[in-house]
Formats: C-alpha cells, sequence, structure tokens
C-alpha cells in the first residue's frame, strides 16, 4: 500500500503576474466581442481603479498588447489620447514571427516550404472563388512593379502583390500569415536581389510570372494558378538566394 498521494495527471497552475492577468482580461474581452476593433479603452487610471491593481501594472500590459499590435497607444493628453483596440494584428503577429525564427534558427528555406504550401492553397482557391474585379488589385500592383526603381521599392510591390492575391483567397486569416511570412524573409529577399549583377532583369522576369498567376486565377484554372505560384516562390528562392554568389560589397539601394 502506498504511503504518497494518489497519482494524477494535473498540476498546479501557475500564478500569473498582475499585468498577465490584465492581458487575460482584455484578450477574453475581445474573444467574446465585449471590446471591439476602433474601441478606446479606459484612461490608466481608470483600469487601475477597475482591476484594484497600480498604474504601473496597467502601463507594462499595455505596452505588451501594443508590441503585439493588438493596442495603439496614441500619447499625449485629450480626447484623441490613449489606447485604441487596433483593427488587425498583422504587426505583432510578424514582430512576433521574426523574433522566434532568428531565436530557433530557422532557415529561409524552411520559411519558403511553408510560403510555397500555403500560396499555392491561397491561388488554388482565389481561382475558384474570386468574382469580378477581384483582380484588378493584384494588376495594378503588377504595373506599379515595372515602375520601380529600387530593390526596396519593388520588395514592398511583391509583398502587397503576395497579400492581395491571400485576400480574395476568401481565407480571412491568409493574408495576415502571408504578411507575417513575407516580414520574416525580407531580409534574405533584399540580400538576395542585391547580391544578383542585373537585378532589374530578375525583376522582369518575376513581374512576367506574376502576370501568368493572375492570368490563370482569372482564368479559373485552379492547378495552374496553384502551380504557378509554388514554381514562382521556390524558384525565387533557388535563384536569387540560394544558388546566387553573394556579394558583401552590394548594397541595397533605399
Amino acid at each position: 500500500m502506498s504511503d504518497g498521494p494518489p497519482a494524477t495527471p494535473f498540476r498546479a497552475l501557475p500564478q500569473l503576474r498582475t499585468f498577465e492577468q490584465i492581458i487575460v482580461q482584455i484578450e477574453e474581452a475581445i474573444v467574446a466581442g465585449t471590446i471591439q476593433p476602433g474601441d478606446r479603452l479606459p484612461a490608466e487610471r481608470e483600469l487601475a481603479e477597475t482591476f484594484g491593481v497600480s498604474r504601473a501594472s496597467v502601463r507594462e500590459a499595455l505596452r505588451v498588447l501594443e508590441m503585439f499590435g493588438v493596442v495603439v497607444a496614441r500619447r499625449g493628453t485629450g480626447p484623441d489620447a490613449g489606447s485604441i483596440v487596433a483593427d488587425g494584428a498583422r504587426s505583432g503577429i510578424g514582430n512576433a514571427l521574426r523574433l522566434h525564427t532568428g531565436l530557433l534558427r530557422i532557415p529561409t528555406r524552411d520559411i519558403v516550404d511553408v510560403r510555397a504550401a500555403l500560396e499555392s492553397d491561397a491561388a488554388r482557391s482565389a481561382a475558384a472563388h474570386h468574382e469580378a474585379g477581384d483582380t484588378a488589385g493584384l494588376r495594378a500592383i503588377v504595373a506599379s512593379m515595372r515602375e520601380a526603381a529600387t530593390i526596396t521599392a519593388y520588395n514592398e510591390l511583391d509583398t502587397e502583390f503576395h497579400v492581395e492575391l491571400a485576400r480574395i483567397s476568401r481565407n480571412a486569416l491568409m493574408p495576415v500569415l502571408m504578411e507575417a511570412l513575407r516580414g520574416a524573409m525580407r531580409r534574405d529577399m533584399l540580400a538576395g536581389f542585391a547580391a544578383l549583377d542585373d537585378w532589374q532583369k530578375a525583376r522582369d522576369r518575376l513581374i512576367t510570372e506574376h502576370e501568368a498567376i493572375v492570368t490563370s486565377i482569372e482564368a479559373h484554372d485552379e492547378e495552374a494558378a496553384a502551380a504557378g505560384l509554388r514554381d514562382h516562390v521556390v524558384s525565387f528562392y533557388r535563384r536569387m538566394i540560394e544558388d546566387e554568389r553573394r556579394r558583401p560589397d552590394r548594397k541595397v539601394s533605399a
């Protein structure tokens, strides 16, 4: 007969710090719909009184929420000051992904594999479900790409293209993930372009690939759209990041 306590699969719950408890309550209110995007949170003093904590704890909680893109802090005094619930948390997700890919030393090729899988599915869905006018934004971005005079400007438009394609896939989470994944790859993509002797030539080739993807989507050709997107993402990585010779003397023009 055992003298010890009976075995249990449970553990004692961790004690959350004060600011973490505040974050949990705000999170629960957002999930429940009690707090909506665009709503202004009560002032620090009012929140401190409501929670029964110090203003320092409230301030720390709000700083964390701001870092993750949940709230936007407006400094100063008056009716426009205070913390506003953001209408999206893309910047926060992107920041977190960049930090974790760096900490975990996740190689760019693994991010590329995830992008290729997600985006090919998004392209397939866009081809299946898009409506008239949905691809106008993609066409406009491609037209702007032809005028991009710098690597940085082109990369920003390229990101816009892939996020917009994700948006017309009709999956609400896809554009958020795509923007975060693009952010995690940004430095390597810029370095890959900067290592080329003629980045404009590479830009033009990629623009042609973008146009072919849009054409497949407009034709409701799901398989061609998915395959074109997958090849576009993977070949970019192979040609410009993995295979091209790096030249440390080359700099990205802003």
